[in-house]
């Protein structure tokens, strides 16, 4: 007859059948790895690739802020700005990652024409959108200003492209040295001023939020995904998305990572605060409109988790079925479309989507599916910077309307 330990030998010997017991875990707290959800099973099964992962993407951080701490060229923008511009009256305004620091090696710079002045830009902006010759001989004579001062301060111009028959007329001035840049004439909205002091509100929240955007951006450009002058993703769009997963509890529950600001600092990020007001914290260190703007998420995941996170939850979105609402930190059921699919982002400052193109809205969801599978199989999760597996995705995508519809377009 089998005999148990009597009690004396569990209290004289403790620490053997607790290490016998966690030894041979009995199998009904055991789950095998293929029974856990998709986020579980990479956690569990990759943990070193998942820490590799964190280190690639600081890595990501401090090549970014080696970029914007280039000083030739902020000192040659500054200068350009002073020669062919009366500063008491207008100016180029930087918008984009020039503000917000999100830059790489591969950064463009965008600026907008803002005349500083509220009558001045009023009556600018009628003549400019309302008469189509003004705004023809304006862009042209302006265009001929800057390759002019920009031959004198040591930097030629090799090519200028004027687009005013664009929704945001603009002017790309592409150097010699490589260096390019985009100068917008919007309306009076002012969309690119509001949306970069927008992002710059949120990078101030935290700092997962700058690196899941670095580390998205890096495996979209490997993957051929991201470049709106092909109708593909921008990185607003990627930043867009980015700010939803992080503040909705939809992903992220019980804790996002991000507040709603729209929600909980309205007066900061609000559509009624005066675009000189925007245009001044633009150009300031510091974006708060007051000192009482403070958050802290109770989320503790480390960016690696929240990357396949991220993937995991557009792995399921139905772009067809939901639109992405920033103002009101969720996505909402939208009618259904069948077809061309335009991805609905949302952002607090138009009532339509930013993202108008269908080629955009497929390759994101390619991708996203792509490095879904790829995960799980444990690849792609630290193959940073080169990420070889890109070429498996390309060669997938040959055919794919969103890759051929690039063919039929001159990039500028």
């Amino acid at each position: 007859m089998l005999k148990l330990p009597s009690r004396k030998a569990y209290q004289l010997f403790p620490q053997c059948f607790a290490s016998e017991c966690a030894a041979h875990p009995s199998s009904s707290n055991a789950k095998p790895l293929e029974t856990l959800p998709y986020v579980e099973f990479i956690k569990k099964k990759y943990p070193d690739k998942l820490q590799l992962m964190n280190k690639q993407v600081e890595e990501l951080n401090s090549q970014r802020i080696e970029c914007k701490n280039n000083s030739k060229v902020l000192n040659f923008f500054k200068d350009l700005n002073s020669f062919i511009l009366n500063k008491s009256s207008v100016e180029l305004l930087p918008v984009g990652s020039m503000v917000t620091k999100f830059v790489n090696k591969q950064s463009d710079f965008d600026f907008v024409f803002f005349p500083k002045h509220e009558e001045q830009r009023h009556r600018f902006l009628r003549d400019f959108h309302q008469n189509p010759s003004f705004k023809q001989n304006f862009m042209s004579v302006f265009a001929k200003l800057i390759a002019r001062e920009s031959e004198k301060l040591g930097e030629p111009v090799e090519k200028v492209v004027e687009l005013p028959r664009m929704r945001v007329p603009l002017l790309i001035v592409r150097y010699s040295s490589g260096l390019s840049i985009d100068i917008q004439f919007p309306e009076a909205n002012y969309h690119a001023l509001r949306n970069t002091h927008l992002m710059r509100m949120y990078k101030l929240c935290d700092n997962r939020f700058t690196l899941l955007f670095l580390w998205l951006r890096a495996i979209c450009d490997k993957l051929e995904v991201r470049n709106s002058k092909y109708g593909l993703l921008s990185s607003y769009h990627l930043l867009l998305l980015v700010v939803h997963f992080l503040q909705s509890e939809q992903a992220l529950s019980p804790w996002p990572v991000l507040p709603v600001l729209a929600k909980t600092y309205s007066n900061l990020v609000t559509p009624d605060i005066p675009i000189a007001k925007i245009a001044e914290l633009t150009k300031s260190e510091d974006p708060r409109l007051n000192s009482d703007f403070s958050w802290k998420s109770h989320n503790k995941m480390e960016v690696s988790e929240l990357i396949i996170r991220f993937v995991d939850y557009y792995s399921h979105f139905n772009p067809g079925k939901e639109a992405i609402y920033i103002e009101k930190g969720m996505a909402l059921k939208r009618k259904q479309v069948f077809g061309d699919v335009r991805l609905q982002l949302i952002d607090p400052y138009s009532p339509v989507s930013v993202c108008r193109s269908p080629h955009a809205s497929s390759a994101f969801f390619a991708a996203i599916q792509f490095m879904r599978k790829q995960f799980k199989s444990g690849q792609m999760l630290s193959s940073l910077p080169d990420v070889p597996e890109a070429a498996v995705f390309l060669r997938e995508n040959h055919f794919a309307s969103w890759r051929t519809q690039m063919s039929d377009k001159i990039i500028l």
